[in-house]
């Protein structure tokens, strides 16, 4: 669906919604008169507010034919100011309690949450234990980065030093405000543990995950972690030369892409992952199947070797390309073993429980290095499947696996194990 680029417009309403005594500044775009369709509701970022999301939410309301709803967190924007610096479960708090009084209000019920950074968070959190229709994210948290609370750590100082107040101070009240509340927390070693990763399996709707190769503010782990873990289908959408606001860096991609996953929610599952996996008889010796492409992002590279793989080949980018061998950073070996079975698990084969887990992995090989911005792909080939004489309701499925690149070239080649469910007890 290409982008309208007369689709802009102001909204159709400003005001207040007040609760518990609290005003939350809203702007409101009507949809089409009549129209079933559900709204779609912005949550901004940890410095943002209605305004700041500039002319993005008109344009999405035009372009898919929706009411949507524009709201700014209490402490930014026009809304009331807090009473008191943040807890660490601010986000939960938000999610849980604000937003669904909010959309009572508004009279608004599953809504398509579009979220950005903090309101992406906000966004799963909520919908964990809520009914939306579904969730369109930009850059969201899933659990705290050391890149992230360094890139906060840099900008205290130039709030006093810039003219980031200034900046800032269009679009909040208290510009001063806004700003303490959301560096403060993110800087507090307790946040550091922040973490919803466990609630993501509760997230049955339909998800767009979208990261920007550049962000300052998290890497690409973010959303696969969203992709591994959330209950539902989900998209990703990663963006090259784009940074921690997508919406705004790459407009015209952001706006194409939410368009046709809003126009394709019809067609998708809205509140159950209805994938059963497949079972031991599905399966055929010699069969093949090809995962979906993956590029894989410098940031990722380095995040995964900072936590499991810590050598300067794969972290110190002058090191990489005045020392090491190949003249870049290269992915770790475990990180293209990982990368390849997640394609595979991903395709939905062991969705429903079917896995029973397996005994090993074999005849492990790294061919070529992988390099920041590879396309990979996993072939996999079905090399065996034996029902268990000692145990006729599952048999074991050896799969060899072929991570290659954008040339064809393996990279990663490796056999896997598995104990599967069968269908029937009889024999094959």
């Amino acid at each position: 669906m290409a982008a309208d680029d007369d689709a802009s417009r102001p909204p159709d309403f400003r005001g207040l919604t007040t609760h518990q005594g609290v005003d939350y500044e809203f702007h409101r775009y009507n949809g089409p008169s009549g129209s079933p369709r559900p709204s779609l509701v912005f949550l901004h970022e940890g410095l943002g507010s209605t305004s700041m999301w500039r002319d993005f939410p008109g344009r999405l309301a035009s372009t898919a034919g929706m009411q949507a709803i524009v709201y700014s967190r209490r402490g930014y924007g026009q809304s009331s100011p807090r009473q008191a610096a943040y807890d660490v479960d601010f986000m939960h708090r938000e999610a849980w309690e604000v937003l669904p009084a909010l959309l009572t209000a508004w009279d608004i019920e599953k809504p398509i949450l579009v979220g950005h950074s903090d309101g992406a968070s906000i966004a799963l959190i909520h919908a964990a234990r809520h009914p939306v229709t579904a969730l369109a994210l930009e850059a969201p948290h899933i659990f705290v980065e050391g890149i992230c609370v360094d890139a906060i750590a840099e900008i205290k100082p130039m709030f006093q030093t810039t003219d980031l107040a200034a900046k800032l101070g269009r679009h909040h009240l208290d510009a001063e405000h806004a700003f303490r509340g959301w560096n403060d927390i993110w800087l507090l070693p307790a946040f550091r543990d922040w973490n919803i990763e466990a609630l993501l399996g509760s997230v049955t709707c339909p998800v767009l995950a979208i990261q920007g190769e550049n962000d300052q503010y998290g890497t690409m782990a973010q959303i696969d972690g969203i992709a591994a873990r959330a209950g539902g289908s989900v998209d990703l959408l990663k963006l090259a030369e784009c940074g921690h606001s997508p919406h705004r860096d790459q407009a015209d991609q952001v706006l194409n892409a939410m368009s046709s996953f809003i126009a394709g929610l019809k067609d998708k599952p809205l509140s159950e992952n209805a994938t059963e996996g497949r079972y031991l008889e599905d399966y055929a010796a010699d069969e093949v199947i090809v995962s979906r492409s993956y590029t894989l992002g410098r940031r990722e590279i380095m995040a995964f070797a900072e936590a499991y793989d810590p050598q300067p080949i794969h972290l110190d980018e002058v090191f990489a390309s005045t020392k090491g061998p190949y003249r870049s950073i290269i992915a770790s070996g475990f990180q293209t073993v990982s990368l390849a079975f997640k394609l595979f698990a991903e395709s939905g084969f062991f969705d429903g429980g079917v896995s029973l887990g397996g005994p090993g992995m074999d005849n492990v090989r790294w061919h070529l290095p992988a390099f920041p911005g590879d396309v990979l792909t996993n072939r996999i080939t079905v090399a065996n499947v034996r029902r268990s004489n000692s145990k006729p309701d599952r048999g074991v499925l050896t799969l060899a696996h072929d991570l290659s690149n954008q040339d064809g070239e393996s990279v990663t080649t490796f056999t896997t194990t598995t104990f599967i469910k069968a269908r029937g007890p009889e024999a094959s």
